[in-house]
């Protein structure tokens, strides 16, 4: 995100150079590129904030280590457990429950900074499932150790309730992270999705898709052509021997070259880059 971000900046500050500075292109420029500076500032913030839960969560878990292993020790040990020892059960139980139940919490809210925030990675959605299912995990486990100590000593445990409790919280949890998951594909899928037309300047202009050699704001969509995924699209034939973009797309992201039949194609050479200004590539041939 960072180098679509840097590389849009670059690009955006090349064509400003080569535009008068009184022209209404350089003032739409300068200021396409001061939202482009605004926009990694607030994302970077927001992926501070993000990293800094995601590190809170780990170090929890770090720090329930020990505890665990100990409840395991005592819950597999054979006789009857000694006073000191019952009461370090009972401590350890009360920290890896209260510990169990703050990681809850901070999950959810990971999650919900994540879906309100600019940033849409599937990456850190992955990452955010891992913190879920380990959650689970150790949940579950202490489940398990909570019967198995009440088996040994029916006055040992006396946290049953927040457990149980706290294995129903991540059963709803998983079931609001599956909803979530479906609001982020669908916000992935429409980031990804592009369109794209060509045409003589008459005829784009019969759809008002152009006007004085440039894009109008009321142009007619169902012209275009809608492509999914963005990355899939590297090369479009134009069958034409001359071609203008219309829509703005920062130097070096592509390049009009010909084909055997001395026609013009547009290879894109870098898709994020590339659509990083539009989503709305709109090209003016000369047949």
């Amino acid at each position: 995100m960072k180098k679509v971000l840097f590389f849009s900046m670059i690009a955006m500050t090349l064509i400003i150079v080569s535009c008068g500075k009184n022209s209404s292109e350089y003032k739409a420029l300068k200021a396409q590129n001061d939202s482009l500076l605004l926009a990694g500032a607030h994302n970077q913030a927001e992926l501070d904030e993000i990293v800094a839960l995601f590190n809170e969560v780990e170090e929890n878990f770090a720090s329930i280590k020990e505890a665990e292993n100990y409840l395991n020790v005592q819950s597999n040990s054979p006789g009857e457990l000694t006073p000191s020892i019952k009461e370090r059960v009972r401590s350890d139980m009360q920290l890896v429950t209260d510990i169990l139940i703050k990681n809850k919490e901070k999950i959810e809210e990971l999650e919900s900074k994540l879906k309100n925030s600019s940033i849409k990675s599937s990456r850190l959605q992955e990452t955010i499932e891992g913190l879920r299912t380990e959650l689970e995990t150790k949940t579950k486990s202490l489940l398990a150790l909570n019967a198995e100590l009440e088996l040994k000593d029916k006055q040992i445990v006396n946290l049953t309730a927040n457990v149980s409790a706290l294995s129903k919280d991540v059963e709803n949890l998983t079931a609001k992270t599956g909803e979530q998951q479906q609001t982020i594909n669908a916000q992935q899928q429409e980031l990804s999705t592009v369109y794209y037309c060509y045409g003589t300047s008459k005829e784009l202009k019969e759809q008002k898709i152009i006007k004085n050699g440039e894009m109008t704001s009321t142009f007619n969509k169902d012209y275009f052509i809608k492509v999914k995924d963005c990355n899939t699209l590297k090369t479009i034939p134009l069958f034409a021997k001359k071609a203008e973009l219309i829509s703005k797309h920062p130097a070096g992201s592509y390049e009009l070259r010909k084909d055997s039949n001395k026609k013009i194609e547009i290879h894109i050479l870098n898709p994020k880059d590339f659509w990083s200004l539009t989503k709305y590539l709109v090209i003016v041939v000369n047949m």
